[in-house]
């Protein structure tokens, strides 16, 4: 009865006390379904069951018949045959080179069934799996489930021997077999959702504590590469101009070759689902168009698949990030997908909030830069003020340069004052100073002398050292550079100014660029008052001296001013050697009239221009005192002029004050030529004056005059250059000349007619050496308008535009009552347009003009503003019933302004509001 059953089992026993599997259906259809199971749960390419014979050989029992897994199971049934997990690229035991895809071998045995029983000789059955070859490993998890498996179904098979029933235990098998793999499958998909979840929170919690965007940006993506089993993830970004991506964190093997590529938007995956804000799955990328190969080439890395979705921060798309290439699985899936969508988000996520942390901190850190670069230039410019030498300056501000350009090494190259065809070289590496003296011929072709003679500077981002031929350049411009040439005032280059190596390893950018360029000019400041001391020193250089005092001449001179008056003013001031003896000045006086001077130093050269310099400083001094008459000024200019001249040097000048609220003219004239004042109808008279040159006797007395000048009226300041210039004939300019050639010009404005007049005068001469030196300064009187000036409408502007007026009429002395009466009505005036005409509009800054024209009995006032239009018909009389009623408000100041002035003119021209006050002196 025993023995039918054991014939009957399934595991059955050979007389040796080992075991092995019957042959037939039913263990053909258990180890197929238990096959298929295991393939599922490992995601193996391929695999097989085999067992022994009863004569020992080896069958399979299930699975392909494939040489590698027909070796594997005759080592598994081997003296040393074990349970193994083998890594791709690892040698199996039983082959002598490494394999090309991950194994897996799991043993069934009933060594528990005799104890007597060798290792080899108790398996009776083994499972072996085959990965793909682009998977490493199998997973330890599912080796460890197979191996139970393995038991449990040794288990069911030692019932079948034990109770001889191989039918029951076939259905058993069948059912366990799939029971417990499906158990296993559940089981890791629970650790795998527990991974998950473990990743999630791991990442969220690098978000809060993380504020290295690269740092975290690489955490996530070495998340991501475990989470989705990937070979590579990368994360691309936006460039500026939102026209490229660029790899800003690459995970894989070839990671330093990408992190160098641009992807155009609209190319490749990473370029279309920026432009498309759409996540992205490719399975068969090298056959895909829509990959960009040139990342494939570059690197030399193959891309299978591809999961890529966009980075969004605040609605804008700002990346990209990929997953490249799954392990131990054909594809990437829409769960896939699902989940990748959460680190897309956590990687915008981290990029804006260290984005904002980075730019706040850039911004403090842009501020601390400032603040240091302000402080090293003022140390400079206390160095350039303090050094008592050339030496000492190169010193002290190579120092500076190298502490706030951050360099390991900094260079000053300056042409020598002393030696021709020489270059001095300093340099400064933070720790030790040499000052060399080098020829020029030495180092031509380097870098650094072809940027002093070119006058081009240079800034080399590129951090890696440059193969120069020289050692000069080696030395001086290493790694990231920058060369600054130095120029003069002239415009030579002198030298040039080097850093380089930053001792942070960065580069150097345009804002360091700047920073050395006004370093630079701190530096040639210095340099510059060196040397033009040492060249008066030891060459004597009279003609720097004449540039120095040129420069003080036109430092003397008034700079150009605006006058808001009915004049026109035109100068040209021009010395017939390197520097003038003629002077101009003018003047603005704070109660609206004018004062303006021309004089001519005798002699030429220095002497006649420093006498120049002294006396100017002496009548701009008393001509800003306006209490003083025109002829009181020149008798006290006289007698301080006096003190200080020597060698029988003297002055001329004409002196005018100009009265435009009367249209008068008071001159007074120092031995100065006859000056002219051209009428509107074409005739002109010649003013002059009685009195000597000044500094020619200790006192002296002087007369003038005065007159009134008309609309269209041309006064004419000039010295002898404009008249006495001769062509090569001999014959004279002349004053008749002048006359006419700004007569023909009377319809251009004063300054062109000047400068027309001296390109005249220079034809007329040929071109030949000015014989004397040229100035003129002409009045073009335009209108009848004596002042004019424009005003931003806000209430602030109302206390200015009053004070315009007191300031237009208080020098005709009018009645304090006529004076108030004109006061108050433009005050009311100004206030309508300000607070009522622009009320409600939509203009950006709102102006309005005013205009004063004085007669002898009256004043007229125009006030002109783009505001709503005004309609005297709609502003009803005022009534003081209904005011204290309060059935309307206002009506008062039309009224009062109406009272106040004569004449009250209201009218529109062009959409601007025009509205005219007229007062009459009685």
């Amino acid at each position: 009865m025993t023995q039918i059953k054991k014939q009957e089992t399934l595991l059955r026993s050979r007389s040796d006390g080992s075991f092995f599997l019957e042959e037939g259906l039913g263990v053909s259809s258990i180890f197929d379904s238990f096959l298929r199971e295991a393939i599922a749960l490992t995601h193996a390419d391929l695999g097989g069951i085999f067992s022994t014979t009863e004569s020992a050989n080896i069958r399979q029992i299930s699975g392909r018949n494939e040489k590698e897994l027909i070796e594997a199971a005759h080592w598994a049934f081997s003296q040393s045959g074990k349970d193994l997990l083998l890594e791709r690229g690892k040698t199996p035991p039983w082959a002598k080179s490494p394999s090309s895809y991950p194994l897996l071998v799991v043993r069934l045995k009933v060594d528990d069934l005799d104890s007597s029983l060798k290792a080899n000789r108790a398996s009776y059955a083994v499972l072996v799996l085959q990965g793909k070859t682009t998977a490493d490993r199998f997973s330890k998890t599912d080796f460890e489930l197979l191996r139970t498996t393995c038991k449990t179904v040794g288990r069911l098979l030692k019932e079948s021997h034990v109770s001889g029933d191989a039918s029951l235990v076939t259905l058993s098998l069948l059912a366990t077999t799939q029971l417990v793999l499906e158990a296993a499958q559940a089981k890791r998909q629970s650790e795998r959702f527990d991974f998950l979840l473990t990743e999630v929170i791991r990442v969220s919690g690098l978000i809060n504590s993380s504020l290295d965007l690269s740092q975290l940006l690489e955490a996530i993506m070495l998340s991501s590469k475990t989470v989705f089993r990937t070979e590579a993830c990368s994360v691309l970004l936006l460039d500026e101009s939102k026209e490229y991506l660029y790899f800003h964190t690459v995970l894989g093997e070839k990671s330093e070759a990408v992190t160098k590529m641009q992807v155009p938007v609209g190319k490749g995956v990473a370029g279309l689902v920026v432009r498309e804000r759409k996540p992205m799955i490719i399975n068969d990328a090298q056959n895909d168009d829509r990959v960009y190969k040139e990342v494939d080439k570059a690197s030399q890395f193959t891309t299978r698949n591809i999961m890529a979705a966009p980075l969004v921060a605040n609605d804008e798309v700002i990346g990209v990030i990929e997953a490249i290439n799954t392990v131990d699985r054909e594809k990437f899936t829409g769960e896939d997908l699902e989940l990748f969508l959460s680190f897309s988000g956590t990687s915008a996520l981290a990029i804006q909030k260290t984005g904002l942390l980075q730019n706040l901190e850039n911004a403090n850190k842009d501020l601390r830069k400032k603040v240091s670069e302000l402080e090293s230039l003022f140390d400079l410019s206390q160095a350039v003020s303090l050094s008592t030498n050339r030496l000492g300056l190169v010193r002290k501000s190579i120092r500076l340069i190298i502490r706030e350009l951050d360099a390991s090494v900094a260079g000053i190259f300056l042409y020598s004052l002393s030696k021709k065809n020489f270059i001095n070289c300093a340099y400064y590496d933070g720790k030790s100073e040499k000052i060399d003296r080098v020829v020029e011929e030495e180092i031509s072709g380097t870098q650094v002398l072809s940027s002093i003679k070119e006058g081009l500077p240079v800034l080399k981002r590129d951090i890696l050292d440059q193969p120069f031929p020289h050692e000069l350049d080696r030395r001086y411009l290493k790694g990231s550079y920058i060369i600054v040439p130095l120029f003069l005032s002239s415009g030579e280059p002198y030298g040039a100014l080097t850093v380089a190596d930053r001792k942070d390893k960065l580069s150097y950018q345009d804002s360091d660029f700047r920073l050395l360029q006004t370093m630079a000019s701190q530096f040639t400041k210095g340099f510059e008052a060196f040397r033009l001391r040492n060249e008066m020193l030891e060459k004597k250089a009279i003609q720097q001296e004449m540039e120095i005092t040129r420069k003080i001449q036109q430092n003397i001179l008034p700079s150009e001013k605006v006058f808001h008056s009915n004049f026109d003013l035109g100068i040209l001031s021009v010395p017939a050697k390197d520097v003038s003896g003629d002077f101009y000045d003018y003047y603005q006086y704070s109660d609206g009239q004018y004062s303006f001077l021309i004089a001519d130093v005798s002699g030429k050269s220095l002497p006649a221009a420093l006498f120049m310099a002294m006396s100017s400083s002496i009548i701009r001094t008393l001509a800003r005192n306006h209490d003083l008459s025109p002829e009181e000024i020149l008798r006290q200019g006289n007698e301080l002029i006096f003190e200080d001249s020597h060698f029988g040097m003297f002055v001329t000048a004409f002196f005018i004050h100009y009265n435009p609220s009367l249209f008068t003219i008071e001159y007074a004239s120092a031995g100065h030529n006859d000056q002219v004042w051209i009428k509107e109808d074409g005739s002109y008279e010649l003013l002059k004056g009685q009195g000597p040159p000044l500094g020619v006797i200790p006192t002296a007395k002087y007369k003038g005059g005065n007159f009134t000048v008309k609309p269209g009226d041309i006064f004419v300041l000039y010295t002898d250059g404009a008249v006495e210039e001769k062509d090569a004939q001999g014959n004279e300019f002349g004053l008749e000349r002048m006359i006419e050639e700004i007569k023909s010009r009377k319809h251009l404005p004063a300054q062109k007619i000047v400068e027309e007049l001296y390109a005249t005068i220079r034809a007329f001469s040929s071109g030949k050496e000015p014989f004397d030196d040229f100035t003129v300064l002409l009045l073009k009187y335009n209108n009848d308008f004596q002042f004019f000036r424009t005003f931003d409408a806000n209430t602030g502007q109302i206390p200015i535009f009053r004070e315009f007026i007191y300031d237009a009429i208080k020098v005709r002395n009018l009645p304090d009552f006529l004076r108030d009466d004109i006061l108050l009505a433009g005050d009311e005036a100004a206030t309508n347009i300000v607070m009522h005409g622009y009320k409600d509009t939509l203009l950006r800054n709102p102006k309005f003009d005013c205009k004063i024209r004085f007669t002898e009995d009256s004043i007229t006032i125009v006030l002109t503003d783009s505001g709503k239009g005004f309609d005297r018909t709609n502003v009803k009389d005022p009534s003081i019933e209904e005011n204290l009623t309060g059935k309307r408000k206002g009506g008062f100041g039309v009224y009062l302004i109406e009272t106040l002035m004569d004449v009250v003119d209201y009218k529109m021209e062009e959409g601007r509001n025009i509205l005219t006050l007229q007062k009459f002196f009685r």
